[in-house]
C-alpha cells in the first residue's frame, strides 16, 4: 500500500499541473520532475537525522499526497478529467504505431516484474549502496572495499531505496528503469511536436524510442542509464519550451531535470551543455540574450543545489565534488582522440552477429584512425585494454542499436534537405551531434559504452519522427514495424532475464536468478550463507576486492538484528567512520585467494572455520576467537 504513495503524490501533480497546461503529456513530465525533487529531499534530509527507515519516509510521502491532494480539491475548477483520445480521428497506421508502443511497455512491465536484478554493476554497488543506506538509515558514506559505492551519482538508487523502504522489494525496483522509459516516450513525443511533427511522427518518434535494444534491456534492470535518459530528454523538452516562450516554470522544470540527470549519471555534464549553449545562442541579441542567461543562471543554480549532498560528501572524502578512483576523462583532449573515439563509439553500435565481419570492420577502423597518425587502441582514450567489437548480442551492459544507428544515419541525410519552420530540425541536429563529439572527445572509451549511449539515441529518435512522417508519410509505419520486429529478441531473451529456456524468469526462483552473471558462484555462496546462519553471528564483516560480488549476501544473510560491514579497507574510504558507530564482527566473510588460516581485525583474532572453491577464487569464513 505505502509504495503507492509516490505514484498517488505524481498523479495528483499531474492533475494540478494539467490545470495551466492543458497537456496531460506535459503535466506527466512536470509532475515527475516535482516528484523527483521531492524524493531527493525527503532523501538528503532524513539522512541528516539518520532517519531513513519505513516510517519517515512513509509519513513524508503521505504528508505530501495530502497536501498535492487537497491543493486539487481545493481548486473545483480542477475535474478528475482522464485524458480524452478520440480514436475515430487517428489513421489505422497511427492506431498500430501505438499498439507498438502498448506491447513493449507490457512486455517489458512483465520482464521487470518477473525477473530479480542480476547484472554485474547491480550485484557490486547498485544495490549493495542502497543495502548500506537502508541499514544505516542514511545515505552517509562508510568504509567500503567497493568504493563506486560512495562517490558514484546516486539519483537512480534513492528511487530504489524509497521502493525498498516502502515494501517493493528486488522486482520492484526494476520499475524504476521501467517508469523513466515510460517518461522518456512521452518527452520524445513532445519533442517531436515542437520540431513540428504531427500526430503520426509524434507516435513515430516514440516507437522507434521504444524499439530500441539496449533501451528495452535497460528497462527491465537496475542500472541507471535510462534514468539519465528521462531526465535528459524533460531537460530538452522543457529547455525548447523557453526557446518558444520564456517562463519561469519551465526554467525552473529544466534546471531541476537538469540537476536530477547530474546526480544520475556523470556523462550528462557534457551532454546537456550544448543544448545550454545553444539556448544562449539563439538568444544572443538584446534583451533576449540577458533574459536566456538569467535563465541559464537559475538552471544552473537549481541543478547545483540538488547535487550538493553529494558533492559535499565527495569533498569531504575525497577532497572533490567530482572524485572517480579511475580515470574517465581522456588523458589528452585533442583531434586524435576524437576521431579515435568516435570510430570507436560507432563501431560498437554497428557490432554484426559475424565474427568475421565485426573484425574486418575493426581492421577499418585501425587504418581510418591511421589517417590522422592516432592508433585505435590508444591507452589514454580508453579503458579496458585493446579495442574489440563484440558480436551483436542480447546483453544489457553490451548490446549495440544496429538497426537504428544505420536508421539515424539516412535521417541525419534526409535532415539536410528537410526544410522545416525556422530551421528547428537544423538546430537540434547540430545540438545532438555537438553532444556526441564532446562526448567522444572528453569520455575516456569503455567497452560498455552502448549503455551510455542511450541518452543520445534518444534525443535523437524526435529527428527520426519528423523526417520520417515528411518523406514517407503514412507509409512510416513499415520503419516501425520492422524496428519492432527486430526488437523482439530483446523483449523475451534478454541475457539477464530471459522468457524462455533454461534460465526463464517464469520457471528459476529468486536465488537462482541472482546468479545469471557468475553461476559459479551460486553454490559456494549458498552454502557459506548456511553455515553462517548455523554460527548464529549476527554481526558479519564483509573483505572482497574492488569489483566483489556483494549484493546476493545481504539476501542470503538477511534476518533480524543482522549487521554487515566491510572490513580490511585499504581505499580512500578507510578513515570513514561507520555511520552506525563501532563495529565488531564475530565472522568475516573473505572473497579471494588468501590463505592465512588466522587474520587479526580490530584488536581480535580470527580463524578460519570454512573454506570453500569459488570458480577460481575462494570463500573462506573466519570467526573471532573468544
Amino acid at each position: 500500500m505505502f509504495l503507492f504513495l509516490p505514484l498517488l503524490f505524481c498523479f495528483f501533480c499531474s492533475v494540478a499541473m494539467f490545470r495551466y497546461l492543458e497537456s496531460w503529456r506535459a503535466a506527466v513530465l512536470y509532475a515527475a520532475i516535482i516528484s523527483a525533487t521531492a524524493l531527493t529531499i525527503i532523501t538528503d534530509s532524513l539522512s541528516l537525522i539518520h532517519s531513513l527507515s519505513f516510517y519517515p519516509v512513509a509519513i513524508c510521502w503521505l504528508i505530501l499526497t495530502i497536501i498535492a491532494f487537497l491543493k486539487v480539491y481545493a481548486d473545483r475548477r480542477i475535474a478528475l478529467v482522464w485524458p480524452h483520445v478520440n480514436f475515430e480521428t487517428w489513421s489505422l497506421n497511427e492506431k498500430r504505431l501505438l499498439g507498438i508502443i502498448l506491447f513493449i511497455m507490457t512486455i517489458s512491465a512483465l520482464t521487470a516484474a518477473g525477473g530479480v536484478p542480476n547484472t554485474w554493476d547491480s550485484m557490486t554497488y547498485h544495490l549493495p549502496r542502497v543495502a548500506h543506506w537502508i541499514q544505516d538509515q542514511t545515505v552517509g558514506f562508510y568504509p567500503t572495499n567497493i568504493i563506486r559505492q560512495l562517490y558514484i551519482t546516486p539519483w537512480a538508487e534513492y528511487a530504489i531505496a524509497h521502493v525498498y523502504i516502502l515494501g517493493g522489494g528486488e522486482k520492484s525496483a526494476n520499475f524504476v528503469q521501467w517508469a523513466s522509459m515510460v517518461g522518456s516516450l512521452i518527452g520524445v513525443s513532445l519533442i517531436a511536436g515542437q520540431l513540428g511533427a504531427k500526430r503520426l511522427g509524434q507516435l513515430m518518434s516514440a516507437a522507434i524510442a521504444a524499439c530500441l535494444p539496449m533501451g528495452i534491456l535497460q528497462s527491465v534492470s537496475t542500472q541507471t542509464d535510462y534514468v539519465c535518459a528521462l531526465w535528459l530528454t524533460i531537460f530538452v523538452f522543457f529547455l525548447i519550451e523557453n526557446f518558444l516562450k520564456f517562463t519561469t516554470a519551465a526554467t525552473l522544470a529544466a534546471g531541476l531535470s537538469l540537476g536530477l540527470s547530474f546526480l544520475t549519471k556523470g556523462y550528462s555534464y557534457v551532454l546537456s551543455l550544448p543544448f545550454l549553449i545553444l539556448f544562449l545562442g539563439v538568444k544572443f541579441k538584446g534583451r533576449q540574450f540577458s533574459q536566456a542567461l538569467l535563465g541559464s543562471l537559475l538552471m544552473i543554480i537549481c541543478a547545483m543545489s540538488l547535487n550538493i549532498s553529494q558533492y559535499y560528501q565527495n569533498t569531504q572524502a575525497f577532497g572533490s565534488p567530482l572524485w572517480s578512483d579511475v580515470s574517465l576523462v581522456n588523458g589528452s583532449i585533442n583531434l586524435k582522440v576524437l576521431w579515435v573515439n568516435l570510430l570507436r563509439n560507432v563501431s560498437i553500435q554497428l557490432a554484426t552477429p559475424w565474427k568475421r565481419v565485426n573484425e574486418n570492420m575493426k581492421k577499418t577502423d585501425s587504418k581510418a584512425a591511421g589517417f590522422l597518425g592516432a592508433n585505435i587502441n590508444d591507452p589514454s582514450s580508453s579503458f579496458g585494454g585493446d579495442f574489440a567489437i563484440e558480436r551483436m548480442n542480447l546483453n544489457e551492459d553490451y548490446s549495440g542499436n544496429f538497426f537504428h544507428t544505420l536508421l539515424f544515419m539516412i535521417v541525419f541525410i534526409g535532415s539536410c534537405f528537410y526544410r522545416g519552420p525556422e530551421h528547428k530540425i537544423s538546430l537540434y541536429v547540430f545540438t545532438v551531434m555537438f553532444s556526441l563529439l564532446l562526448f567522444c572527445l572528453f569520455v575516456r572509451f569503455q567497452p560498455w559504452h552502448s549503455r551510455f549511449h542511450l541518452s543520445l539515441f534518444i534525443l535523437f529518435c524526435p529527428v527520426a519522427g519528423v523526417i520520417l512522417e515528411h518523406f514517407l508519410g503514412q507509409k512510416s509505419l513499415i520503419i516501425g514495424f520492422l524496428l519492432w520486429i527486430c526488437a523482439l529478441p530483446w523483449l523475451f531473451l534478454n541475457i539477464q532475464h530471459p522468457w524462455f529456456g533454461n534460465f526463464s524468469i517464469w520457471s528459476q526462483t529468486k536465488s537462482v536468478q541472482y546468479f545469471y552473471k557468475h553461476l559459479d558462484l551460486m553454490s559456494p555462496y549458498m552454502s557459506t550463507a548456511k553455515y553462517v546462519q548455523s554460527t548464529g553471528c549476527h554481526d558479519i564483516g564483509l573483505l572482497m576486492g574492488e569489483d566483489g560480488w556483494e549484493y546476493p549476501w545481504w539476501v542470503l544473510l538477511a534476518g533480524k538484528g543482522v549487521r554487515m560491514e566491510h572490513m580490511g579497507v585499504s581505499n580512500k574510504s578507510a578513515n570513514l567512520k561507520y555511520p552506525l558507530g563501532d563495529f565488531q564482527a564475530c565472522a568475516i566473510i573473505v572473497l579471494g585467494p588468501g590463505t592465512n588460516p588466522i587474520i587479526r581485525a580490530d584488536g581480535s583474532d580470527y580463524h578460519a572455520t570454512w573454506k570453500i572453491p569459488a570458480g577460481v577464487d575462494k570463500i573462506t569464513v573466519f570467526l573471532r576467537k573468544l
